[in-house]
């Protein structure tokens, strides 16, 4: 090859262009005339060239993706003829199968990027396998084989011809009593789980199949928890699970205190949303769903549908109790309430009490529980000076009518926003803002040390966990503080009001921040 090159000259970009031409693969059959009378030995060297190149083996071709499956069908893998594709989920896909062999029909599960999957999906896709190859119940799939075929993982469950509880809601809610019917042997079916050392993390409607006849199955086991692993692999912080359907421990992201009472939870989330037709916090952004799950409480299912009975809505509440002690001990417990209901027989259920209720309310309407313990945290404060002075202050009777109008506007927006209305909010923060300084105006003497109120208003308005609204009402004070002045008069000494805008620019600025910071962390939490 050296004797080859050794006449070709150095400087010949046309020969330069030719090489690396071949250098990149691309075969250029007729030289041109012009290069092979300055070049003559480059024929010699294109033949030597072509025979190297027979010599060298075929590239080897990429695995195709079970993702492309779907535009192939039917068609060959394994043993096995995939038929139609079922459904597919944030890391499957599953597929109608056949087994060549023996003519019975599966459903079989493949990694849905099995090229780019990380030794981690590889193992949880395998975890699932192990958990469900044990299962031997009359309401949970079982999985009948497993392995890998080209590089691709592939698991063989049993199929059940019908649609998942997610599409029967779709197409139509299910009554109460087939709400009942359906929820008993799902339930039952969790207990077996628990009772196997496995919860199961993910329940939600689209894992729940019904066949032909409504009987339901609990599938899909790629976030089980096995509680004989000690050593398992989960990243502190991480969520795991849905959020519309997750309990709160898993939206905290601690792996450690999550166990049987995360899917009891998990029911009464299901349940919720077959008796109301949403799902227990109806936020669109799975952000917003987090957050609510985090600090606040469902509506109570009667509140959306009065013609829910009073006991499933007991049934419900108190499997989406915030703390796992506070709910049913065990899904075994649920089914048996549900029975009893089914018989006509009271539940088993004791009442949660006066006090768990109200903090339930507290957490349910926490914009309207807040207000009103401002309200009579300032209507006390103004009786109590209004006894200890000689004679009636001019201010009293104004004060109080500013707290009683913004009162009965509270109790009107909470109403509004349970409804979901979600301009309510921009509404509240404007009263908010208006009604304090009209309250303020009316106030005798210097009222520099109520102007603290409006950076109150400031922070409260971070318990929404929007920047936006956080912006509004820093803007809004600000502008409500500046017509304030206008009405008394600006105080001594005169950069007083500087010095205040200051303060709520820089309170409004580090409030904002901290939302931004919490749902940055959570949203890093959901990704991981």
């Amino acid at each position: 090859m050296s004797d080859l090159l050794d006449p070709l000259p150095d400087d010949d970009q046309a020969l330069f262009d030719w090489l690396n031409a071949q250098a990149e693969g691309t075969d250029v059959e007729n030289l041109p005339a012009e290069l092979l009378d300055r070049c003559v030995r480059l024929a010699e060297l294109k033949h030597c060239l072509q025979l190297l190149n027979s010599l060298a083996p075929a590239p080897p071709q990429p695995a195709e993706s079970p993702s492309s499956f779907s535009g192939q069908l039917p068609r060959a893998f394994g043993p096995y003829d995939l038929e139609r594709e079922l459904g597919r989920g944030g890391m499957g896909v599953v597929y109608l199968a056949r087994h060549r062999t023996l003519r019975s029909q599966v459903a079989l599960k493949v990694i849905r990027t099995s090229e780019f999957a990380s030794p981690e999906e590889v193992r949880r896709f395998y975890q699932e396998g192990r958990a469900a190859s044990r299962l031997r119940h009359p309401h949970v799939v079982s999985v009948h084989d497993a392995g890998d075929i080209e590089g691709t993982p592939y698991l063989v469950m049993q199929y059940v011809e019908g649609e998942s509880l997610a599409e029967r809601m779709r197409r139509q809610r299910p009554g109460i009593d087939e709400t009942v019917r359906l929820l008993i042997p799902i339930a039952r079916a969790v207990d077996y789980l628990h009772g196997q050392e496995i919860v199961h993390r993910d329940l939600k409607p689209g894992n729940i199949l019904l066949n032909r006849d409504h009987t339901p199955f609990v599938t899909d086991f790629g976030l089980v928890k096995m509680f004989e692993l000690d050593g398992e692999r989960t990243v502190s912080g991480a969520l795991i699970g849905t959020p519309a359907y997750m309990s709160p421990e898993q939206a905290w992201g601690k792996p450690d205190s999550i166990g049987a009472s995360s899917d009891v939870y998990s029911l009464g989330a299901i349940l919720y949303e077959m008796l109301t037709g949403q799902p227990p916090f109806p936020e669109a952004n799975p952000l917003d769903q987090i957050l609510r799950l985090r600090d606040a409480e469902p509506r109570p299912p009667r509140a959306i549908k009065p013609t829910v009975p009073m006991e499933l809505q007991q049934i419900c509440l108190r499997c989406l109790e915030k703390k796992p002690r506070d709910r049913y001990a065990s899904s075994a417990q649920v089914a048996d309430d549900l029975e009893r209901y089914r018989r006509g027989e009271p539940i088993a259920l004791r009442p949660i009490g006066y006090w768990n209720g109200f903090r339930r309310w507290v957490r349910r309407e926490s914009p309207l529980a807040s207000h009103l313990a401002g309200f009579a945290t300032m209507a006390f404060i103004v009786q109590i000076a209004d006894l200890f002075a000689a004679r009636q202050r001019a201010p009293y009777l104004p004060v109080m009518t500013v707290l009683l109008v913004w009162t009965i506007l509270a109790v009107i927006l909470q109403k509004l926003l349970l409804r979901g209305a979600e301009w309510v909010k921009l509404v509240w923060v404007a009263i908010d803002a208006v009604l304090f300084t009209v309250a303020v105006a009316y106030a005798e003497g210097p009222v520099e040390s109520l102007i603290v109120g409006y950076s109150l208003l400031i922070a409260a308005s971070s318990m929404w966990y929007e920047e936006y609204l956080v912006v509004l009402m820093t803007v809004v004070s600000l502008g409500a503080y500046i017509a304030l002045l206008s009405l008394r008069g600006a105080p001594q000494p005169v950069h007083y009001p500087f010095i205040v805008g200051g303060i709520l620019l820089v309170v409004g600025g580090v409030v904002t921040a901290l939302v931004r910071r919490i749902r940055q962390l959570l949203q890093f939490q959901a990704e991981s």
